[in-house]
């Protein structure tokens, strides 16, 4: 496993989402595929190829990222639920709408909702999962999220806006593509 630091994702990212709050890291992958072991390797290689970066999420100054193996856990996601890209919820209470969040950190809530407002729609958050993860496979990907207390990339976001963590593998490209989210004020 290593990260594809030359696939033109990054590129695509950098140069129109170069706004974008949320880590993406690309893993090879031309192992025997094991399962929820085989997205447990690819996570930690994420969090390593982070520890390179000069920005992660929305901070300059982040520490060395390391990882305790046996916090580690996850529970698959439903492939529908995670390119869900659905609006939070409005309740009326009175004359007044309010907001309601998700009970957990989505994936398009994390895209669209950071605790800093980006300039992205809807049509980013298609464009940039087209790019990633092309529709005729997309039935085919293997999703999981992970808990928050396996490494300290995660302080930061637990500090006030929220965290999350997903891993896809997509066989079709025998890769890896682990997304995180950890933003503080």
């Amino acid at each position: 496993m290593k990260e594809l630091v030359e696939d033109n994702i990054y590129t695509t990212l950098a140069e129109k989402y170069d706004e974008l709050l949320l880590d993406y890291v690309l893993i090879s992958f031309d192992e025997e595929y094991c399962g929820k072991e085989s997205h447990k390797r690819a996570v930690i290689e994420a969090i390593s190829a982070l520890n390179i970066r000069v920005r992660v999420g929305n901070s300059l100054n982040h520490p060395q990222f390391y990882v305790d193996e046996d916090k580690m856990y996850c529970t698959k996601c439903d492939i529908e639920d995670f390119f869900y890209d659905g609006n939070s919820s409005w309740e009326t209470s009175g004359n007044t709408r309010i907001r309601k969040t998700p009970s957990h950190m989505t994936y398009w809530w994390a895209f669209f909702e950071p605790p800093y407002g980006v300039p992205y729609s809807k049509e980013d958050f298609r464009k940039i999962n087209h790019s990633l993860f092309p529709a005729q496979f997309r039935s085919d990907l293997e999703i999981y999220s992970w808990n928050d207390d396996f490494s300290n990339y995660f302080e930061d976001g637990k500090e006030w806006w929220g965290t999350a963590l997903w891993s896809v593998y997509d066989k079709w490209m025998n890769r890896f593509v682990i997304i995180g989210a950890s933003l503080t004020d």
